[in-house]
């Protein structure tokens, strides 16, 4: 899973709530926007925020998948560097 697929499920519009399963068996459901924070430089790494102050942090590598309803959100693409052509 990447921070940039994460990113589409939270800031789809309308958004839709979701729910992030992990290999260990533990899901976080996300209810609003506002309960998964992503630093914009962070690729490896999520926090989900719970009631009462409390938040778990989760390793991207560890989710297993993520389900909601409706259309897959829409993600930037990453560009590659170079043509690609191998001309000199």
């Amino acid at each position: 899973m990447t921070a940039d697929t994460l990113r589409g499920f939270r800031n789809k519009t309308p958004f839709k709530p979701f729910a992030i399963h992990m290999t260990g068996g533990n899901e976080f459901v996300i209810k609003n926007p506002e309960d998964l924070f992503i630093h914009p430089d962070w690729s490896a790494d999520a926090m989900v925020l719970h009631p009462r102050g409390r938040f778990s942090f989760i390793y991207l590598k560890n989710v297993a998948s993520v389900s909601s309803e409706g259309a897959w959100p829409k993600m930037k693409r990453r560009r590659r560097g170079g043509s690609g052509s191998g001309e000199a």
